[in-house]
């Protein structure tokens, strides 16, 4: 298949695998001896670490570090953007993908460092999306503002996280995966989140400051 299908076929089947060692019924992930690459989909390229350094950095101490924090790392659009807030451990943002006038709101985990942004805050800040595009191509004109959510997609397979909270977080539709999980979903699509902590530390030199 193509990247995006050899992606989520690896995702899928990294977990069954880790389902059937949590379960005994293999020692170890076969797919931990192999590395995988992400493919560089044609819709836009993700930022490199240092690229995600230099944008938080530029608008350090602004409304623009919180907004451009928050959509990179929870993935959400810039249309979703007005619709987002903040629940608890969680970032709420309505799906603006779903059809027939459904209302469907995505659930992303707030990771420290996202954290530490809204510490201070009750509502997350917003602005005209063409001037938050105008904020980021300041700062990285070769790059356009959807490459946020790709890089967010990018690091979560990076990081490992599972193909159904993935999905949950990009807000795209499971199909007929959509009754697999059962359970305590909070509980799940924070254990995935927790996956992600390690990404901010990966930072060339230093990690963003706090943001006010």
């Amino acid at each position: 298949g193509n990247g995006k299908t050899a992606d989520d076929v690896h995702s899928l089947l990294n977990q069954v695998f880790d389902t059937a060692v949590k379960h005994g019924k293999l020692k170890l992930n076969p797919l931990s001896l192999f590395i995988h690459k992400p493919h560089e989909r044609e819709s836009g390229v993700e930022l490199t670490l240092e690229e995600e350094l230099k944008l938080l950095n530029a608008y350090k101490g602004t409304d623009y570090e919180i907004i451009f924090a928050v959509m990179l790392y929870t993935g959400i659009r810039p249309n979703e953007l007005k619709t987002a807030k903040i629940a608890g451990e969680f970032i709420l943002a309505v799906n603006s993908k779903r059809k027939n006038g459904k209302v469907e709101y995505k659930k992303i985990p707030i990771i420290s460092y996202l954290r530490t942004c809204l510490k201070e805050i009750e509502t997350i800040p917003c602005r005209y999306e063409e001037r938050i595009r105008d904020a980021f191509n300041k700062v990285l004109p070769s790059h356009t503002l959807k490459d946020l959510r790709k890089t967010f997609n990018t690091r979560c397979v990076a990081h490992k996280v599972d193909y159904v909270a993935r999905k949950l977080f990009m807000g795209h539709s499971l199909g007929k995966l959509d009754n697999t999980y059962t359970g305590n979903l909070d509980e799940y699509l924070l254990s995935e989140g927790k996956k992600l902590e390690s990404w901010y530390s990966l930072y060339p030199k230093n990690t963003p400051k706090n943001c006010k």
